[in-house]
């Protein structure tokens, strides 16, 4: 055995019981979250205007309230006898210089529901090979392409799969089409490659543009919620003129430390969505509302009496500002959750369409040794990787 336990036995009791008073101090901070949030749904207009102005002056990561009235709870609508769920999902395997070959692979897996008929789910996966010099090196550098910038490529398949799929069935039924993630490409909230993260920001916008010509309606879906864009605004609240500052800004503050806006809508009914917000996301603000998909998110319990599920749901305007699309989500959703504990079920299974497991990684691998031997390639691991084979690590799936 490798970890001696009686070694860390005062460790993991002093664990605990910092673990008992950091549960105290959340409840309180939580306490005077929910009073604060309360507190600013009663006149809200005030607040809406800073925020706005603040999140372009001082690219704020808040939350900019709507005309939706802030706390409110907005009920399940009627969902229609006939609509689809798609949903796609992907995963990768990602360039390893100890391997017996440089490459790295995208798997999309996707599945479309049609509520109303008896027909079995549609699914498929559609994995793709990248190994040429302009896929592994970005602008010919000796620098290999990094893991932000294979998943943002990855997350481009996920949603342009989508967009092929929602062209092909919203013209038979209303449709919704569900991301595993917020609808903001991660790498757009950074900024060390500027000119791959414009390529592909574009192409990802684009494939928002077929999206919404189709008539569907797009979502992305995050499950346990870790954002605290209102707490940012609760933090905004109690700031007076001459206290905004960007280092005031930074952060929620120490009197809500820790506190994410989940835990506001624990009150919410199982079936309830809570008030639409504008994410106040840089990246939103100055790549996406130019083209008319702004980001908005709501969240939504979809539990059940005896246990709440609260999942933060992203749509863009298009759907936000849309009564009958932002229904056909919400009621879409809330069906999709009725039979996996609350998580959409064309979620769950895109993704074990999409997973590479490491029994499929060792088959791809031996298809790969064979076409080196084939082409007269030496084909053989680095003596790093060989030593990890031997002692039995990296018995590990690919998401």
């Amino acid at each position: 055995m490798a970890l001696d336990i009686s070694k860390v036995t005062r460790a993991v009791n002093a664990l605990g019981e910092s673990a008992a008073t950091y549960a105290k101090e959340l409840n309180d901070r939580l306490a005077l979250a929910r009073a604060t949030f309360n507190a600013i749904a009663a006149d809200p207009a005030e607040l809406t205007r800073i925020a706005d102005e603040v999140s372009r002056k001082f690219r704020w990561a808040g939350a900019i309230p709507t005309r939706e009235t802030i706390n409110g709870a907005f009920p399940l609508p009627q969902r229609p006898a006939r609509f689809n769920v798609i949903a796609a999902d992907g995963s990768q395997i990602y360039p390893d210089r100890h391997g017996i070959a440089l490459y790295y692979l995208i798997n999309v897996g996707s599945i479309v529901f049609r509520h109303g008929l008896s027909d079995a789910p549609s699914t498929a996966s559609l994995p793709e090979v990248f190994f040429e010099d302009e896929d592994l090196y970005y602008e010919e550098e000796n620098s290999l392409i990094t893991t932000e910038m294979i998943n943002a490529n990855r997350d481009v398949r996920e949603l342009g799969e989508l967009a092929r799929l929602t062209k092909i069935e919203a013209a038979s039924a209303p449709t919704t089409a569900l991301l595993d993630n917020s609808l903001l490409l991660y790498i757009s909230l950074r900024e060390q490659n500027p000119k791959f993260s414009r390529e592909v920001i574009e192409k990802y916008l684009a494939h928002l543009d077929v999206l919404r010509s189709s008539g569907a309606v797009v979502a992305g879906v995050v499950d346990r919620p870790r954002s605290a864009n209102l707490i940012r605004l609760l933090n905004l609240s109690t700031l007076g003129p001459d206290e905004i500052t960007q280092e005031n800004l930074h952060g929620v503050g120490k009197q809500f430390k820790h506190v994410t806006d989940s835990t506001l809508f624990h009150v919410l009914k199982p079936g309830e969505r809570s008030a639409l917000f504008v994410l106040a996301s840089p990246a939103n603000i100055e790549k996406y509302e130019p083209r008319g998909h702004k980001t908005y998110f709501f969240f939504l319990n979809t539990g059940r009496p005896s246990k709440n599920a609260i999942l933060r749901i992203e749509v863009p305007e298009w759907v936000a500002t849309d009564s009958e699309k932002l229904n056909l989500v919400h009621a879409a959703i809330v069906e999709q959750c009725k039979a996996s504990g609350g998580f959409p079920y064309v979620l769950m299974r895109a993704h074990e369409l999409a997973v590479v497991t490491a029994p499929e990684r060792r088959a791809f691998d031996e298809m790969v040794t064979g076409s080196l031997i084939r082409n007269r390639v030496p084909a053989s691991l680095s003596q790093k990787q060989q030593g990890k084979a031997w002692t039995g690590s990296g018995r590990r799936r690919y998401r």
